[in-house]
């Protein structure tokens, strides 16, 4: 009888040899399979057997089960190192992308473009009959706002390509967490079954969690008991029992501009998902920081540029006068006082001279700010007063020579009785021509629709070098080439040139800065995988002693059978 029971002691070391040699061969040919956790067989002692006469004998061996070897908390402190690698990697990209598009180390960048256009009007300071001069002038007047238009429109483009790739971010999201919902029910059924873990189920959730941590921050828990997996993104939930969350793509305004923001939101409550780390948080940052922070310095610069130009330039005279004018601007209310009307840029109490065959005469302008009423009080707000676009009409129409009017699309109108008159404008202190885009050069109000006058291009005659009348002098033309260089109390005190090298300069900090986050964020990352490879990767040498030892434990149960066979012959024989 013990014969036969070390028979079966023997066959139960045959066995778990045999299942030994089995997961070693699964560790080495998996050796270098991505993601893949190392398995490790489980043995214990077979239930000890108390013979007839008190004798307690083993029973040999048996197979517990075979399991992953995972540290589960540093696999959760890997997927945080992922999701932060990948945020910053991918403002890194996006700050790269705005040095190269800015062009700053060439000498085909914006900051050129400045320095060629106000050395431009240099050029007309030395020779202000020459017409070339002042043609050059205006084509290099068209280049730079080219280049502001270009770098907006480009930036603008690659925001649109952010949210696509947001909206593409979400089906991913979606597609990895329903195939982790899948996984979690296979997982539980197969190990509720049979009491084993679902290795290769279990491995490939890991690399979906992986992928999924890649995106966006995640947090997991798991149940003892199903072996199924519940995911959080921040505070909110994406899968727990069954349940999943799927999100969609919102829109987020931004700015005071019409720029929008796809944004990823939980369908069932319209909420913002709790984004704080992976590539959709850095491409959040990239949309609304980096690009949308460069755009909205640049359109400050650029609607400075416009109007502290155009405000000096307005006050000056070309070699020619004008016949006819049409301003820019509209005013949808020409019988309202100013302060109510919907002009881009600021009017304020003063005056502005027209110069009829250089004979001065001024127009006043009165801008009362709308009285703001006491919300505690019933008292009705006060009328509003001052200066309206029909007060100016009137005003010019009391000048001998010219007229004036404001056609159907409510832009202002003047023009001379006679071809042989001709006017131009002077000494503006309310700002009106500038608001109303007479006799200026520049015209839009930002870097998306910043252009040059068409008066200028098709007679650079009338670019306006002079202060004391049509043809007289340059001194107009002094005070915009020093815009360059002087100091600008609407830029901060700083020149026209100052304020945007210094935006040039936060720009290439910042990236700068990021490079050194990616830096320790990826060595960080690096040092975790590095920890979880050694816990969880295969080890050949080591998988190639155990493949040994279980080919040496099945020999010498073999060998152990044959002495059994021997021995059961003998007893057979007597």
């Amino acid at each position: 009888m013990l014969l036969f029971d070390s028979l079966h002691l023997a066959s139960a070391g045959m066995n778990a040899s045999q299942i030994g040699l089995q997961v070693s061969g699964q560790n080495l040919t998996n050796a270098e399979t991505p993601g893949y956790v190392r398995e490790n067989l489980l043995l214990e002692t077979g239930t000890s057997r108390k013979l007839g006469n008190g004798t307690v004998i083993g029973t040999g061996v048996q197979v517990s089960g075979v399991v992953q070897v995972i540290d589960r908390f540093l696999e959760e402190r890997l997927r945080t190192a992922n999701s932060d690698m990948s945020a910053s990697a991918t403002q890194e990209k996006f700050y790269t992308e705005l040095e190269t598009l800015l062009n700053e180390i060439t000498g085909n960048d914006l900051s050129t473009s400045l320095s060629d256009f106000f050395n431009s009007i240099d050029n007309i300071l030395n020779h202000p009959e020459n017409l070339s001069y002042r043609q050059m002038t205006a084509e290099q007047g068209v280049k730079l706002a080219d280049d502001i238009k270009r770098i907006a429109g480009t930036v603008v483009e690659i925001q649109r390509n952010i949210n696509t790739t947001i909206n593409d971010s979400a089906n991913e999201i979606n597609r990895l967490v329903k195939k982790i919902d899948e996984l979690n029910r296979n997982i539980s059924l197969l190990e509720t079954k049979d009491g084993h873990e679902a290795l290769g189920l279990r491995d490939e959730r890991l690399n979906a969690l992986s992928d999924l941590s890649n995106l966006i921050n995640i947090k997991t828990t798991e149940n003892s008991k199903t072996g199924s997996v519940s995911i959080y993104c921040g505070s909110d939930i994406l899968l727990m029992d069954g349940v999943r969350n799927e999100v969609f793509v919102g829109a987020r305004k931004e700015n005071s501009d019409d720029t929008v923001l796809a944004e990823l939101c939980i369908r069932d409550t319209m909420t913002p998902l709790d984004v704080r780390s992976g590539t959709v948080y850095g491409l959040y940052q990239a949309h609304s920081k980096i690009l949308g922070g460069y755009i909205e310095k640049l359109n400050y610069f650029t609607e400075n540029l416009i109007h502290e130009f155009n405000n000096v330039y307005s006050s000056g005279q070309g070699l020619s006068g004008y016949n006819s004018v049409t301003s820019l601007a509209a005013v949808d209310q020409p019988d309202q006082p100013l302060s109510v009307s919907s002009l881009n840029f600021p009017v304020g109490n003063g005056v502005f001279t027209i110069l009829v065959n250089n004979k001065p005469y001024e127009i006043r302008i009165e801008v009362n700010e709308s009285p703001t009423a006491d919300p505690f009080s019933l008292k009705p707000v006060a009328e509003i007063r001052g200066t309206s676009l029909n007060d100016i009409v009137s005003a010019i129409d009391g000048i001998d020579d010219i007229s004036a009017a404001v056609n159907m699309h409510g832009q202002l109108e003047i023009k001379a009785d006679d071809p042989s008159v001709e006017f131009s404008f002077a000494n503006d202190s309310s700002g009106i021509l500038t608001a109303l885009g007479i006799n200026t050069f520049f015209t839009g109000t930002n870097a998306v629709t910043i252009g040059i006058n068409r008066t200028v291009l098709s007679d650079p005659g009338k670019f306006a070098a002079s202060d004391g009348g049509v043809g007289q002098n340059a001194d107009n033309g002094v005070q915009l080439a020093a815009m360059a260089v002087a100091s600008n109390a609407a830029l901060g005190g700083k020149s026209v040139k100052e304020y945007y090298d210094g935006i040039i300069s936060e720009t290439i900090l910042a990236g700068g800065t990021m490079k050194s986050i990616v830096a320790s964020n990826t060595l960080y990352q690096q040092s975790l995988q590095t920890q979880r490879d050694s816990i969880s990767g295969v080890n050949i040498n080591e998988e190639t002693i155990l493949m040994m030892t279980y080919q040496r434990m099945f020999q010498a149960n073999s060998r152990l059978v044959s002495v059994i066979d021997e021995m059961l012959e003998t007893l057979v024989n007597l």
